[in-house]
């Protein structure tokens, strides 16, 4: 028997028991579609994250202490630090930071509150945000030096307060330390975690931008945690980074104090461990290949042992060990291939469908494709080849006489 008819017996034999093969390649469907999901979805939300640092531009920077534990108060960086890092030809803007937690919003409802984070910045913070207004307006330098109680909320937010978004000039009550402060609403942002806060509001605190003073009023303090920074050329974010990094340590008199980080730099970390949590669940999800793998091995010895007297009449008829062998691994490649090719589609639609609800667009990588194609003929190979040798070593005369 050529390779031609083997292949041919091979689907005859396939599709004349069509619910069993189904079955026998259903571990394969689900774990070919399970890669193919998850590491589509895992490409499109790396795509979708890269996009969203390519708004806030890849020309920023973020100064920090390396260790606030061990920093001393002459380590501490202060407003004036703003003026010095202004001084550097390549700065362009830069806005003090403070993160004010264990803040509480009063919601519609004067007896419900929802957990917020108060962000302290100045008027320039715009120009190295990408905050997208819907009403309203940002700080402006008045609202700083007077340490206005101003805010600018999202519209998520403004909508469980209010019931609406334009909420311009309607005042939020916000709790520090159990004494409720109201801030008058001067803007409105889209939310910049769009679907999620909305499906998790009680694992994604509220964000509300405020002048940095009145921030600090609050909590008591007059700490900066750090400093963003925008630059003019992303091709000298290294030695910008170094020399700005030189200029605070002689204005406060001190050595490897501060660090500072590109939003490049971000990106790559979080893309980084994105790619190993996908790699690591695609790797879960994979395990479903070897069950599978296992399902079609079973099958076949069950086939062979359906068939014997079928391979012991081709055997007095001429047919050699490795026709038989090559017929059973030719068929049990085929399942694999078949399940894992709906696999693939059901996978891709899988992907979609996910992804409309994340509100990304999934990208299937071709590699990845191929990869999956190759994997499942191997488990064909792989899981065939001791069916096969089974039936290849099936002694004719034996095999004839089995009822």
């Amino acid at each position: 028997m050529n390779l031609i008819e083997s292949v041919k017996s091979a689907f005859r034999s396939v599709f004349s028991n069509k619910m069993r093969s189904f079955l026998t390649m259903l571990g394969i469907i689900i774990g070919i579609s399970s890669v193919i999901m998850i590491t589509s979805v895992g490409q499109g939300s790396q795509v979708a994250l890269t996009g969203e640092f390519d708004k806030l531009g890849v020309n920023m920077l973020t100064i920090s202490l390396k260790d606030p534990s061990k920093a001393t108060s002459r380590d501490q960086l202060t407003m004036e630090d703003i003026e010095i890092i202004k001084n550097h030809p390549q700065v362009t803007s830069v806005t003090p930071l403070y993160q004010g937690g264990n803040a509480q919003i009063q919601l519609r409802n004067p007896k419900e509150y929802r957990s917020s984070i108060l962000i302290g910045v100045n008027e320039s913070y715009k120009d190295i945000s990408a905050l997208d207004f819907l009403y309203g307006r940002f700080l402006i330098d008045t609202d700083v030096k007077m340490k206005s109680k101003v805010a600018i909320i999202d519209d998520g937010l403004a909508k469980e307060i209010f019931g609406y978004d334009d909420v311009i000039g309607q005042q939020v009550y916000v709790q520090v330390k159990q004494v409720k402060h109201p801030f008058t609403v001067i803007g409105v942002i889209k939310n910049p975690m769009g679907d999620f806060a909305s499906l998790f509001p009680d694992q994604i605190p509220a964000m509300l931008y405020m002048p940095i003073g009145a921030v600090h009023d609050l909590y008591g303090t007059n700490q900066i945690q750090n400093f963003a920074v925008a630059i003019q050329d992303k091709d000298r974010i290294n030695d910008t980074s170094l020399e700005l990094t030189k200029m605070l340590e002689k204005k406060h008199r001190n050595e490897n104090q501060y660090y500072v980080q590109s939003a490049t730099e971000s990106l790559d970390v979080i893309n980084k461990v994105l790619g190993y949590f996908t790699a690591f669940i695609s790797f879960v999800a994979g395990i479903s290949l070897l069950v599978g793998g296992i399902g079609v091995m079973n099958i076949m010895l069950v086939t062979v042992t359906e068939r014997t007297r079928e391979i012991g009449i081709r055997k007095s008829l001429g047919a050699k060990n490795k026709d038989i062998r090559i017929q059973f691994l030719i068929e049990a490649m085929i399942l694999t291939i078949i399940g894992g090719l709906i696999g693939i589609g059901f996978g891709y639609l899988g992907g979609l469908g996910i992804g409309s609800l994340m509100k990304i667009t999934p990208k299937v990588s071709l590699v990845v494709v191929l990869l999956t194609v190759t994997l499942s003929s191997m488990i064909g190979i792989i899981f065939g080849v001791y069916p096969a040798n089974k039936a290849a070593k099936l002694d004719p005369i034996e095999a004839l006489r089995y009822e």
